[in-house]
């Protein structure tokens, strides 16, 4: 009765090492996906002079945006200097129109787009030094 396999007795051997190989990476994959990163719930800060607000997709930073510090309205932007020729003060300004119009916050360097991405650079160092724990 010993000797009555359908397949080799090394072929059973290597069967069950895969099936073993394959619960372990199972089991592993399961066990690691419940724990989120503690940064994901670091989705506002302080700077430049203004809130702001972004979400996690994945592990990548997603829909930032600013916001007044005093009426939490949504920021409205200006980079107009950065389409000039004759301005040498590449920047965009972030405006209330809540509180009188007034300038909440001004990101030098480029438009909207340069002044987001210094904000996502600006989180990704928190994260990376761990700053964002003490805000």
């Amino acid at each position: 009765m010993v000797d009555s396999y359908s397949l080799p007795g090394w072929a059973w051997l290597l069967i069950f090492i895969f099936a073993l190989i394959g619960l372990i990476n199972i089991y592993l994959a399961f066990k690691g996906e419940s724990e989120e990163p503690e940064f994901k719930s670091y989705v506002e800060d302080f700077m430049y002079g203004a809130k702001w607000r972004w979400s996690w997709i994945g592990n990548q930073i997603s829909n930032v945006w600013c916001f007044c510090p005093r009426c939490d309205a949504t920021l409205v932007y200006d980079d107009s200097s950065c389409c000039s020729f004759y301005s040498d003060d590449n920047k965009t300004d972030f405006i209330c129109e809540n509180c009188s119009h007034d300038v909440v916050a001004s990101i030098s360097g480029g438009n909207k787009d340069y002044a987001t991405g210094a904000v996502e650079r600006e989180i990704s160092r928190r994260i990376r030094t761990g700053e964002y724990k003490k805000h």
